[in-house]
């Protein structure tokens, strides 16, 4: 089975387009998305009509949990703050309903899909955590594989004999150690903070259990 998978499309349905038209020359069996659909960019009911529409399973991010729970839009930065207060201005009650009905997380054949950091945390960055910290996440689920987005940056971590492995993931394609536990973050289709200005996602191919990054024109 391939699956693509997706998060931080923070309104952005341009980049949405553009990446769900790469998916569909690639003969993927499954899409899922890890969370963000809303903050910063002009589109959120757009893009919400558009996962609606085509059926996407999502996990809950921390600005989709912010267009309706208050102590979530105040952990946000001033930046990301004020563009979901204009977000509240246009949004359709039916997609804050959509919103709302979002799962903190989800089990999908092996693999954990989460916003932030497993098992069921939308909230703060993995980057910024020590390296015990992180080795401790690996306990916090069952799975061989725990998606996860946030931070927008492309990056793997995993154990070797107990130390932790990490490193950034480049555009392509790159085998995993099916005997290993990891922890990957997807990037990001809709807000870029690499330098990259391209729409990003990954397609997991179980078949050979390789990971490709894909860096979309937008």
């Amino acid at each position: 089975m391939k699956i693509a998978i997706i998060s931080d499309i923070h309104s952005n349905i341009e980049a949405l387009n553009s990446v769900l038209k790469d998916i569909k020359k690639l003969e993927v069996d499954e899409i899922l998305c890890i969370g963000d659909l809303v903050g910063y960019g002009p589109c959120p009911n757009e893009v919400i009509d558009l996962f609606i529409r085509e059926n996407i399973p999502s996990t809950l991010g921390n600005h989709d949990h912010a267009i309706f729970d208050m102590d979530s839009l105040i952990k946000l930065s001033w930046p990301a703050n004020e563009n979901i207060v204009m977000t509240l201005n246009i949004i359709k009650e039916k997609n804050i309903e959509y919103l709302k009905s979002l799962p903190m997380s989800i089990i999908f054949r092996d693999f954990h899909f989460v916003h932030a950091s497993p098992p069921e945390n939308i909230h703060g960055y993995i980057t910024r955590k020590s390296s015990d910290a992180i080795k401790d996440l690996f306990s916090h689920f069952d799975s061989k594989i725990c998606f996860i987005g946030h931070t927008h940056f492309l990056k793997y971590y995993f154990l070797d004999n107990e130390e932790l492995k990490h490193g950034f993931i480049g555009e392509g394609k790159m085998k995993l150690n099916p005997k290993n536990k990891y922890i990957i973050n997807v990037g990001s289709v809709g807000q870029q903070r690499d330098g990259v200005q391209k729409a990003k996602y990954v397609i997991f191919d179980e078949s050979d259990y390789s990971l490709e990054a894909r860096f979309i024109d937008l």
